[in-house]
């Protein structure tokens, strides 16, 4: 048993493959394509240069091939190239035995025919052969024989089998060939040539005719079989189209590749998101390899995965490959030598310049295949004159009351979830495209973290739906993009500008939108320094654009002046470079594949449509996704300084099924006004109050707890009793019982309380807690210093809203940031509050009248720059662009003040004298 196993396992070590062995792989397609194109011009070749087609003929010679033109040879030399190009052991052999094997045999057997004396010398000097032709019979024979030991020994570098079964069939299409073209050319004789002829000497007139097709074919076949009577024209054009046909149907059975399923698992796809969590912080297109009609292959030490699909013969990856930087380059040799060990043609779509270096490092070219948009959030304004269109959209957009709403998935309740997902197939137009850039679904459950914007029109209908892939945790990826075919024009640009805007607040850095094909055909073509070929390329581009939106694709992105990164196309050489265009063709969907998958279909098998198991919609692998993803931001909340503790607190919180944060009930009641209504009172009924705050303190042990619960406005005491809150929750099946507040509850958390109120022994009104509800679980110490922080942002939040109510007694109008063009529409007297600061435009005042009316209005703490301006283009000339733009109105003469609340303002340079005119 041990000896088997040890034979065993020997068996199944991969062979490695040296240099030279790759090398000869490689010339060895080389030659027999150039022979392929060789048979078709050789006649052309030898009426314009009668030397060069003696040369080339005789080096064909030497190693064995045909050199007579043929489009039969071509045809089978072409097959035998492309199968030799995809390292298919059979090819390897047929091709070495039928020529170069073939010749070394048949050459001795002449040789040693001719030196015994069995071939007449005087015929053979009758056909002009000399001792010349003789020497290049023998290093023809010595040539064949090293090519064949050569070859022999590159074996390794032609790992490719075929597929068990295909013996049998090639034969029976080989052999039914055979006898149709037989069938073919008698009945074509009878319908030709009308002699007195019996069918037995037809059908052997036939038969000598179709052998006699491998004359040109096989080494010496002019000489073996030498008839070819050429009588009847239609009998051997008959007869050579169907055979041809037939066995080249039999040559790409018998040399069809292993095949076998080629589709994602569960274990994969959690291997690959962890991946895409740790190492997916830059890469657009990483949540992509998400996609379930992928597989994943993974470099040796499993930190690096490249993802693939296989369409026919090629095998397609997508994007840079997947992790530590470090390990890039094991993948790809793992993805490479998968290729080659099935004869498959490997191919690489959507790549950045840094993947196509360690593509190119394994011996791949590169091509540029077009540009990724991305915009740039931080330096994104609408205010840019560049943007003229974007601007117009939005004015449209607020004309018809159009309104957006950007959540993540998790936070969208799962009916109009629901409605979402139905809506995006009904407005999809045609089949889904996209395969390097988009996850091909839409409200699937391992998909929480999907940045979801909807559109909705003055009636509250549905009129777009866009959907974007994280990419870390400042980074955006277009996935999905619908639009209502009633929707106004523009809704997505409307969707997107709002998403970019809403993403400033949220620290977004990146949104990388559309891909534009073929983009640098356009840019190149527009130039005045566009040549003649260039200015054809934009012609032809234009012209497909027709279809494909080639062109739309790139104007649409280019409106929100993004920054365009140059993506790849990586190919394994040049003969492979059509079909790997084909192949992104049909994987980007601009290839119809109905018809194209249906021919071969006979002699290759897409997976794509053969996974039954859904294992994506188990619970048990939905959970492991959500699981990973909640593990990575802790890891993330840890190296943001958050406590451990609380850490633990939040994840225990989620173990019990209880949300940490949520949204509080309709209906609750504010702290300040509970209070007001019952501070007087000693006696309260069994009424049931609803509060909700944050928790400022709290203290106690074993049976009873007492918490100070704040809402920003006023603070009560809760007392929190183990028996009366765990009856409510055993009574109303709640999850939330005392057990949970005393382990998982701390200050700094913001809760929703029910409960009645009473007055403890010492007489002050507190809530006696029923039941409670998680509004928002904090991860850090609620300490002294923050609760003095928390305190001052209140005082000025107040502070905030005494002026604003002061100034909108005494007839000012608060607007957004366009002050200044509200002045020039007939507006007098307008404010805006923004970043702790208010703008106060007062038209015809001076800045002493002005003074005057806010000290009347704000506190002395507060600070108040205040500045004459007077519509003067030539005084106004080192203004801001919005109060240039605005002189063009017509603005009358004006007083600013900036009113500054922070405590900080003297690190602003702000005081009550600093006035500018």
């Amino acid at each position: 048993m041990k000896n088997k196993k040890t034979k065993s396992s020997k068996a199944k070590k991969i062979k490695t493959v040296k240099a030279w062995q790759e090398t000869a792989a490689k010339l060895l397609g080389i030659l027999l394509q150039f022979a392929s194109i060789y048979a078709l011009i050789v006649g052309l070749v030898g009426w314009l240069m009668p030397p060069v087609q003696k040369f080339i003929s005789g080096f064909l010679y030497l190693f064995g091939l045909p050199t007579d033109f043929s489009i039969f040879n071509a045809i089978v030399l072409f097959i035998l190239a492309s199968s030799i190009r995809h390292r298919r052991r059979l090819a390897l052999w047929i091709e070495v035995i039928y020529f170069q094997f073939a010749f070394v045999i048949l050459g001795i057997i002449f040789l040693a025919s001719y030196f015994s004396g069995l071939v007449c010398k005087e015929t053979l000097e009758a056909a002009n052969f000399s001792i010349l032709s003789l020497s290049f019979v023998i290093l023809g024979v010595l040539i064949s024989l090293a090519t064949v030991i050569v070859m022999i020994l590159s074996r390794n570098a032609f790992p490719t089998k075929i597929v068990n079964g295909t013996w049998w069939k090639a034969l029976i299409i080989a052999t039914g060939g055979f006898v149709s073209s037989i069938i073919g050319g008698v009945v074509a004789s009878y319908l030709t040539y009308h002699g007195s002829v019996t069918l037995g000497q037809r059908i052997f007139y036939v038969f000598k005719e179709s052998v006699s097709d491998f004359r040109y074919l096989l080494p010496f076949g002019q000489n073996i079989f030498n008839y070819s009577s050429g009588n009847n024209i239609w009998v051997s054009s008959t007869i050579s189209v169907i055979m041809l046909l037939g066995f080249i149907s039999a040559f790409l059975m018998f040399t069809r590749s292993t095949q076998r399923e080629l589709s994602g698992n569960a274990k994969q796809e959690l291997a690959v998101r962890q991946l895409i969590l740790d190492y997916g912080d830059e890469d657009s297109l990483a949540y992509f390899a998400t996609r379930r009609d992928k597989k994943a292959i993974f470099s040796k030490n499993k930190k690096a995965t490249i993802t693939y699909h296989l369409f026919g013969d090629v095998l397609l990856a997508s994007g840079d490959p997947i992790g530590d930087e470090k390990s890039w380059k094991s993948a790809g040799e793992a993805f490479l030598s998968l290729a080659r060990a099935h004869g498959w043609t490997p191919g690489v779509v959507g790549s950045s310049e840094k993947g196509s270096k360690i593509y190119y490092q394994l011996g791949l070219k590169a091509t540029v295949f077009g540009d990724e948009a991305v915009v740039l959030v931080p330096e994104f304004s609408i205010e840019n004159a560049a943007m003229h269109d974007v601007a117009q959209v939005m004015r449209r957009a607020e004309r018809e009351n159009y309104q957006v709403k950007i959540r993540r998935q998790a936070d969208i309740p799962s009916e109009e979830l629901i409605e979402l997902t139905r809506l995006t197939e009904e407005w999809r137009n045609g089949d889904e495209r996209g395969y390097s850039m988009t996850s091909s679904r839409f409200g699937d459950p391992t998909d929480q973290q999907m940045m979801i914007v909807t559109a909705n029109d003055s009636e509250g209908n549905y009129q777009g739906i866009l959907s974007f892939a994280p990419v870390g945790s400042d980074k955006l990826s277009l996935d999905t993009m619908r639009r209502s075919p009633n929707a106004m024009n523009g809704v997505v640009t409307f969707m997107i500008t709002s998403l970019i805007e809403a993403g400033k607040e949220e620290g977004l850095t990146e949104i990388s939108l559309n891909f534009a094909a073929a983009r640098q055909f356009f840019i190149n073509g527009e130039t005045l320094q566009a040549n003649a070929l260039d200015k054809a390329a934009r012609k032809v581009m234009k012209f497909f654009s027709r279809w494909y939106q080639l062109e739309s694709l790139y104007r649409s992105n280019d409106i929100y002046l993004p920054e365009w990164r140059t993506r790849y196309i990586c190919y394994d050489n040049g003969g492979s470079l059509t079909s790997v265009l084909f192949t992104i063709g049909q994987a980007e969907g601009f290839v119809p594949t109905n018809i194209s998958s249906k021919i071969k279909g006979f002699f290759f098998h897409d997976y794509e449509n053969s996974i039954e198991n859904h294992w994506w919609e188990k619970s048990s692998f939905i959970k492991n996704v959500h699981q990973i993803e909640e593990k990575k931001r802790l890891e993330l909340s840890n190296e943001n300084n958050h406590d451990d503790t609380y850490l633990q607190k939040l994840n225990d919180l989620k173990q019990l099924g209880i949300a940490p944060y949520s949204l509080p009930e309709a209906d609750f009641e504010s702290v300040k006004n509970l209070r007001m209504n019952y501070e007087n009172t000693d006696e309260f009924d069994e009424e049931e109050h609803s509060i909700q705050g944050r928790l400022v303190s709290s203290r106690g042990r074993g049976a009873i707890f007492f918490a100070d619960l704040s809402d920003n406005q006023s603070k009560i005491q809760l007392v929190i009793k183990r028996d009366v809150i765990n009856e409510y929750s055993e009574s109303e099946n709640r999850l939330e019982n005392f057990a949970t507040w005393k382990k998982d509850v701390t200050v700094g958390d913001r809760v929703l309380v029910k409960g009645v109120l009473m007055r403890t022994q010492i007489g002050e009104l507190s809530l006696r807690v029923n039941s409670w509800k998680m509004l928002s679980k904090t991860l850090v110490e609620l300490t002294e210093e923050r609760k003095v922080s928390q305190t001052t942002f209140i005082e000025q939040t107040e502070k905030f809203s005494k002026i604003r109510e002061s100034l909108i007694l005494n007839g000012f109008i608060e607007v957004a940031k366009q002050e200044y063009l509200a002045l020039s529409v007939g507006y007098d007297k307008v404010f805006s509050i923004h970043n702790l600061k208010i703008n106060l435009l007062w038209a015809y005042r001076s800045a002493d009248d002005v003074r005057e009316f806010l000290s009347k209005v704000i506190d002395e703490d507060s600070s108040v720059n205040l500045s004459e301006i007077f519509p003067d283009p030539e005084m106004n000339k080192e203004g801001t662009p919005e109060l240039k733009r605005a002189l063009s109105f017509g603005l009358p003469a004006f007083t600013m003040a900036e009113i500054f609340i922070s405590e900080e303002t003297s690190n602003l340079g702000v005081n009550n004298k600093n006035e500018k005119k």
